[in-house]
């Protein structure tokens, strides 16, 4: 069976790189790698302080903890309608108390608008250099894992290593309450 003009095979899933004879593994790809595992360690971007927005599924309850820490602002917090909620906040670790009774509950309940991120986190900073000329000494990244029967192996380019998740402990996001 063929496809129509304009069709796309939805067994077919494009490359992560479209143009492969384009890409270039030098330093800015290896930060940028470097600061995409900062980040997944984390749960949340870190620097710099930015505008964020978006929707938390919400139990209900009365604390709900937004997608960030060092919340140097929210301009909005509001239920899916749009109607504005009260609220107290730790600005240093992103918890939000409702001061009206509780959240709502349930996918996308909250809606908000903020401000978040360090501007100068000198620990962080110094984690994403140490991994990106980690990253750069072996071309062909370092092994996470093997097989010897199956013959597989599996690479991370931009591995963490402990002291330095340990120095990203202060700025994960943490459990509630």
């Amino acid at each position: 069976m063929s496809l129509g003009v304009g069709m796309i095979d939805v067994n077919v899933v494009p490359d992560m790189i479209a143009d492969p004879s384009a890409f270039e593994d030098d330093a800015v790809f290896r930060l940028k790698a470097a600061q995409s595992a900062i980040r997944r360690e984390c749960g949340w971007h870190v620097m710099p302080n930015t505008a964020l927005s978006g929707v938390i599924n919400s139990r209900g309850g009365s604390v709900i903890r937004l997608p960030a820490r060092h919340v140097t602002s929210i301009e909005s917090l509001t239920d899916r309608q749009g109607n504005p909620l009260a609220y107290a906040y730790d600005p240093e670790t992103g918890l939000v108390e409702s001061m009206s009774g509780g959240f709502p509950a349930g996918i996308a309940a909250i809606r908000y608008e903020i401000h978040a991120g360090y501007d100068d986190a000198p620990d962080v900073q110094s984690v994403l250099i140490s991994a990106a000329k980690r990253a750069g000494m072996s071309p062909l990244g370092l092994i996470t894992s093997q097989s010897t029967n199956g013959s597989s192996a599996s690479f991370d380019m931009v591995p963490l290593m402990q002291a330095e998740k340990d120095k990203l402990k202060p700025y994960r996001l943490g459990g509630l309450p």
